[in-house]
């Protein structure tokens, strides 16, 4: 079966690696249409847009609100590419992230009819603008966004004046598919409900939980830890959405028995938390790295403020760590009793108190949950989905 993969990034961050374990699976040839960077992969790829087209929409989005509306010549390109490739299903991911002209594209999914799988990492796809509003508890998006309080989030603009006009043209166009040529993919629970509830409960929407390698996230041996209950955070880029306030709050609050990990910390971040209770360390991209500091951590905090569905919390209870999480988005869906907390409130006090008064936790448990969320598991539902969607539009088994 011929799949066609759109994606901001190939091969590069979750969404890109995602899409590169897709297109090789067994019995797909797939191949990738992206916009920024380059290929972090060696699979079949095309780049849609380059710096100037990238820059190009990052001045149409900021100054005039217009994002996913420009680069129109580059998306008509894509197009030729994707006629000539000729897929029997296409698979988009993020559209946003200042490459893609989404008009462009969905008049031509419209006349093609090719079934077409949309997974939603965020709240892009129904907002006016923003990607995530849950941290400023935004529900405009139901009815009609306007009056945005969320301007100077990702994608970042300071234009109020095409918010409204956004809301109303990306719901004619993400509505202009038939119904049972489109199915919606979510990675959590909750944000299946907020697609319900927004102009694209047209569709179907079904739940596939992003999954990790479970061959590279697992327990590792580790040093005898000392007489000290050790707390690790980690972030690709720490932000207030993310919780980086609380940790710093929470840096200052901790006694002597206590001890902060953050990961994702540069050295002017670094230099905010109490550096008597916290240990701040710079990204890393060392895997093996990575599941040392999960597997000496007694506890993995994320106070996050929005989120779909962290993978992070996944990685951690796989290498045998327990989380505490805010009552956000699809992360509390990862854990259960046995295997974490989800706090109060989300506040450092509510945090403080569910470190300091969870119950005991074991390893076996947190890798047992990690194992329902496995790489393979979601791999073999989305092959399922592709079969089942291509049979059921075109009359053809793909197999």
């Amino acid at each position: 079966m011929k799949v066609a993969y759109i994606n901001s990034v190939a091969g590069f961050g979750s969404t890109g690696k995602i899409c590169v374990e897709l297109s090789t699976m067994e019995g797909i040839d797939g191949k990738i249409y992206y916009g920024r960077k380059k290929n972090y992969s060696d699979v079949n790829a095309y780049q849609m847009t380059h710096f100037l087209g990238n820059v190009n929409q990052t001045i149409q989005t900021f100054f005039f609100g217009k994002h996913g509306l420009s680069n129109t010549s580059e998306t008509k390109k894509m197009i030729e590419n994707l006629k000539a490739f000729q897929p029997d299903l296409i698979h988009l991911h993020n559209l946003h992230g200042f490459y893609m002209n989404v008009e462009v594209l969905f008049q031509y999914l419209k006349e093609s009819k090719i079934p077409v799988i949309w997974t939603l990492h965020d709240c892009w796809s129904f907002t006016g603008h923003c990607a995530h509003y849950e941290a400023v508890g935004c529900e405009k998006w139901k009815t009609l966004c306007k009056d945005c309080p969320n301007l100077m989030t990702y994608p970042y603009t300071i234009n109020q004046t095409n918010i409204e006009k956004n809301y109303r043209k990306k719901k004619e166009i993400f509505t202009s598919l038939e119904e049972n040529q489109m199915v919606i993919v979510t990675p959590s629970h909750w944000l299946k409900t907020q697609v319900e509830q927004s102009f694209l409960k047209k569709y179907k929407v079904q739940v596939i939980h992003n999954g990790i390698d479970l061959n590279v996230f697992y327990p590792r041996e580790v040093e005898s830890k000392q007489d000290k209950t050790i707390l690790l955070a980690c972030a690709s880029a720490w932000t207030k959405e993310k919780g980086l306030n609380d940790l710093i709050e929470l840096s200052k609050q901790l006694n002597a028995k206590e001890h902060l990990i953050v990961i994702g910390v540069g050295e002017r971040l670094g230099k905010l938390f109490d550096s008597s209770h916290t240990t701040t360390i710079q990204r890393t991209e060392n895997i093996e790295e990575l599941c040392k500091y999960y597997s000496s951590a007694d506890i993995f905090l994320n106070p996050t403020y929005q989120d779909t569905f962290p993978t992070v919390n996944i990685e951690a209870l796989a290498c045998g760590c327990p989380v505490i999480t805010y009552p956000t988005g699809g992360s509390v869906e990862i854990i259960d009793e046995k295997t974490g907390m989800v706090t109060k409130e989300k506040n450092v006090a509510s945090l403080l108190d569910a470190i300091r008064n969870h119950k005991d936790w074991k390893k076996e448990d947190c890798i047992e949950r990690a194992s329902q969320f496995n790489r393979e598991e979601m791999l073999k539902n989305y092959y399922n989905l592709y079969i089942s969607l291509v049979s059921n539009l075109t009359g053809n088994n793909p197999k």
